[in-house]
Parts: structure tokens; C-alpha cells; sequence
């Protein structure tokens, strides 16, 4: 979640005027809701099933595209991502 959002900042900081995209729309509030039922679960509610399965999801979502960066850097050969 930081990650993204510091990288998003870092690129936003140049443009006077930032027009959201719907893609960016969707992939921050993805991120904000990741991050408040990781907060609702840490804050004593992780025994709730619905918490569970968000974080759960938050987690694969997470992995995947880790894993989708991983694999670009190796196909391409690449030493850093920026």
C-alpha cells in the first residue's frame, strides 16, 4: 500500500493538474480498503469472518502482482524497476 501510493506521488508530482483515470480510481480504493479491515483486523477484530476473507484476498492481490513484477524483471533482464 505505501509502495503504491509513493510511487503514485513521485509521478504526480510533476503535472499541475492531475486528472484521475478510472484505473487509478479503482486501484487506490482497492488499496484504501486493504488497508482499513487490515487495520479493523489488527485493532482485535480478526476472528470476524469477513475480515478474514478481505485480508485474504488483499494478500493474493498483493502476491500476484509481486510476483507479476518479479517475472517482468527477469524476462527483460531488467537490474531496477524505475
Amino acid at each position: 500500500m505505501i509502495g503504491i501510493v509513493t510511487f503514485w506521488a513521485i509521478n504526480s508530482l510533476n503535472k499541475k493538474q492531475h486528472n484521475f483515470e478510472f484505473r487509478e480510481l479503482l486501484v487506490l480504493c482497492l488499496e484504501a480498503c486493504i488497508l482499513i479491515f487490515a487495520v479493523y483486523a489488527i485493532r482485535g477484530f480478526h476472528d470476524k469472518t469477513y475480515v478474514s476473507v478481505i485480508n485474504y484476498i488483499g494478500f493474493g492481490i498483493h502476491l500476484l502482482a509481486t510476483t507479476a513484477m518479479l517475472y517482468y524483471i527477469l524476462t527483460f533482464k531488467l537490474g531496477r524497476l524505475f
